[in-house]
């Protein structure tokens, strides 16, 4: 018999090794391709098709499957790899070389890497066509299509490629430095007590008494599954943080909406466009049952920089008591500071108009006046009514009246909205690209723009949320797998003992619950800190600790009732001697006593 021939009786009888290393390396590089495409898409990251508050959401879960791929495939390829230590300890002791080994291994690894990233990229592209269904028809984001881009597949390859390359050099390179014995060194060192059994032992003397059998099976390999924990923990904290931050975004895009637009409808008469009788804007609006309350016509001046008003127009039109002399002039800023995003508000201190009239700064304000629209400038001065006239007469052509409409329901303007917007449409005979210049802005149409992308948000995380818990799972479920026939070995010898189901299920669960529940905590705690400065923009970083406690205490609660099942179907497997009697090694009434 050929060693080639020892590998394919391996590979029979251990095949769920293969099975898991593959459907890890598959998840992790499924999800990030799905991002990929999704992220590479032209229609769903052009500003013109799609919000930019809705598509730019996607670069954090981008980042985070990144992430993920990177430290996942590394950790699933050691546990692979870990698991063949003692075939290859007797492949060893058998004659295979060093050499001989690595080539046999590169070869397993080769053939699962290929399949598992062919698999992968048709799996997210599948993921990706979902994703994109679910935001057309359920959210009802407009102009996006799924499209190819060969970007995206590149990316993941080359990625994949890497980081599975490195990941095997690394491992395999330490599997072929350890001598035989080193499998007899890890197995006395794994019978010591270690620094947490000592800790424990101390703090209560007799936990590690009544506790003995179940400490058994997590005394080993406490380095490996210390990384792992760490693994695990971050994305526990990760998708505990996302929970918070959906749960205060949400309401803060709403807020944003109704703050940034005071008033209910506006648009501008201005270089000769939007030239249409306010009566008949209320003869619309009147005709889709929008009952107006109040008209506001301002005045203002519009070059490349700047809008101009004037200050007792200001003061009547919107409650202000702004004091501007002439050759003065007030900085305004319409920025909601507690908006959560980062505003650059630098004043400016002097003016030029007229050509060589200069005007002096006399201080700054912050404060929402009116609505944003396109047809305004960036930047807004307050100046003096003399200095506006006197401006308006040198630049006759940029002089405009912003139409500020208020409605006793806006909730229920759009129809008349969009109405007044096509009626703009004709009047301007503009095509589609000028009258964006021109075209009307409402607090309702904000509103359902910043309702979509809070649902987007939400679902956008509830996926990925979904996809990390999944994968923490498999993380630890893959790693428990890994040590399987380690384990039935002291099932089988507590069976011997005389142990029955009940108390075996109970040291099952013992050894699960100190597998799944520390990261779970662990990361809940982790992501306080976080959390709370990424929501205290808003002034809702309490809610954001809160909403996260909620998700983790329901988490672990749900990793409780499953520790129960996985444990009892981990107690069958062990039982039917899947592993040991499927080898020839024990008699399958050593592994049944005494129903």
């Amino acid at each position: 018999m050929t060693f080639f021939d020892i590998s394919r009786k391996m590979l029979k009888a251990g095949f769920y090794k293969y099975r898991l290393y593959f459907l890890c390396n598959l998840s992790a590089t499924a999800l990030f391709c799905c991002f990929a495409v999704i992220s590479t898409n032209r229609t769903f990251m052009n500003a013109s098709i799609v919000n930019s508050s809705i598509s730019n959401n996607i670069y954090l879960p981008f980042f985070l499957s990144a992430v993920f791929l990177v430290f996942f495939l590394p950790v699933s390829c050691q546990a692979f790899l870990a698991s063949r230590k003692q075939e290859y300890g007797v492949m060893f002791s058998l004659g295979m070389s060093r050499k001989e080994a690595f080539r046999n291994l590169l070869f397993e690894n080769v053939i699962i890497s290929v399949l598992a990233l062919a698999i992968a990229l048709a799996a997210g592209t599948v993921l990706s066509f979902l994703f994109f269904s679910v935001i057309i028809y359920a959210i009802d984001v407009h102009g996006v299509q799924w499209q190819f881009c060969p970007e995206a597949y590149k990316l993941t390859a080359v990625l994949y490629t890497v980081v599975v390359a490195v990941a095997f050099i690394l491992n395999a390179g330490r599997l072929m430095l350890d001598k035989i014995g080193t499998l007899l060194k890890a197995q006395y060192r794994a019978e010591k007590t270690g620094k947490i059994g000592t800790f424990l032992c101390r703090l209560a003397p007799n936990y590690m008494r009544f506790h003995l059998v179940e400490w058994s099976f997590v005394r080993r390999h406490k380095k490996e599954w210390g990384c792992r924990y760490v693994l695990a923990s971050l994305i526990i904290a990760v998708s505990v943080m996302l929970t918070g931050v959906c749960v205060t975004l949400y309401p803060a895009f709403l807020q944003d909406a109704k703050s940034y637009s005071p008033y209910d409808m506006v648009y501008s008469e201005i270089y000769g466009m939007n030239q249409v009788s306010v009566q008949d804007v209320l003869h619309i609006l009147e005709k889709n049952g929008v009952t107006v309350e109040q008209v506001i016509q301002l005045p203002y001046i519009r070059d490349d920089v700047f809008n101009y008003l004037p200050v007792t127009e200001i003061n009547r039109d919107f409650g202000c008591d702004y004091q501007i002399q002439e050759g003065e002039f007030l900085n305004l800023f319409q920025y909601n500071l507690e908006d959560g995003y980062e505003h650059n508000i630098q004043p400016v201190s002097t003016v030029t108009i007229s050509g060589d009239r200069k005007l002096q700064s006399v201080g700054t304000d912050v404060k929402i006046l009116f609505n944003q629209n396109p047809t305004f400038a960036d930047k807004t001065l307050i100046i003096n009514d003399s200095d506006f006239e006197k401006l308006s007469a040198d630049i006759t052509g940029s002089v405009g009246i912003a139409n500020l409409f208020q409605f006793q329901n806006w909730e229920d303007s759009y129809a008349g909205v969009c109405e007044v917007k096509e009626y703009l449409q004709e009047s301007n005979q503009l095509n589609e690209d000028e009258q964006t210049y021109y075209e009307l802005s409402s607090k309702v149409e904000k509103y359902q723009d910043a309702k979509k992308s809070g649902q987007f948000l939400l679902f956008l995380m509830a996926f990925v949320i979904g996809l990390m818990i999944m994968a923490e799972f498999l993380l630890i479920h893959s790693c428990i797998q890994a040590e399987k026939e380690e384990n039935s070995r002291v099932v089988c010898s507590l069976r011997m003992l005389g142990m029955i189901d009940k108390e075996m299920v109970k040291c099952l669960c013992y050894k699960n619950f100190l597998r799944f529940i520390p990261p779970s905590v662990v990361g809940t705690i982790l992501s306080f800190l976080p959390s709370y400065y990424l929501n205290e923009s808003y002034g809702m970083g309490t809610n954001g600790i809160l909403a996260g406690i909620v998700f983790g205490v329901i988490l672990t609660v749900g990793i409780f009732v499953v520790i129960r099942r996985y444990s009892e179907k981990e107690e069958k497997l062990y039982e039917s001697g899947f592993i040991i009697q499927g080898r020839g090694l024990f008699r399958e009434d050593f592994l049944i006593i005494d129903k």
